[in-house]
């Protein structure tokens, strides 16, 4: 769905409504443990499939806030045994190289990947596993866990149904 405006020069602009409609927002450490991850599930308004994307950093570090889809990120894991944040980055091509390690943080908090048993530089793709799975198993999971409020206003992690 668009919105045609004319702008002040009189020249028409097309206004594109984002076609993801953000759904769940959670956060978890990064792959160094230095920085906190925000990061987001959204479902399509058209096909109903799922994505994820970075919505912030702690750590202060530039990242791409485009969403991926939970097919592209199973494409990049799949069967792998030797993932590093490079391998990410095809997601997001010509965005900052930041992203990359970013969405491996996430992808391996939610349980898709898993740090390699034989070279912990290395992840690997979690048998069985994929990311639509994952991504739902971690929005029920949060539905059953209490909020815990700090002395800020807003809870860290929130659902919507």
């Amino acid at each position: 769905m668009s919105e045609i405006e004319v702008n002040t020069i009189g020249i028409e602009t097309t206004e594109i409504a984002d076609p993801i409609e953000q759904i769940f927002i959670g956060e978890c450490s990064s792959v160094s443990e230095r920085s906190t991850l925000t990061y987001a599930f959204g479902r399509s308004v058209e096909d109903q499939s799922l994505h994820l994307r970075i919505v912030k950093n702690s750590g202060g570090g530039m990242a791409c806030t485009a969403w991926a889809s939970a097919s592209d990120i199973d494409t990049v894991v799949r069967g792998e045994t030797e993932l590093t944040s490079k391998a990410f980055l095809v997601l997001h091509p010509s965005k900052s190289v930041n992203t990359g390690g970013f969405l491996l943080g996430v992808v391996r908090d939610l349980g898709l990947i898993c740090v390699n048993p034989n070279n912990s530089r290395y992840h690997s793709h979690v048998p069985g596993s994929d990311a639509q799975s994952v991504m739902l198993a971690r929005m029920e999971q949060a539905k059953l866990q209490p909020t815990v409020r700090s002395g800020k206003s807003k809870p860290s992690r929130e659902a919507v149904a």
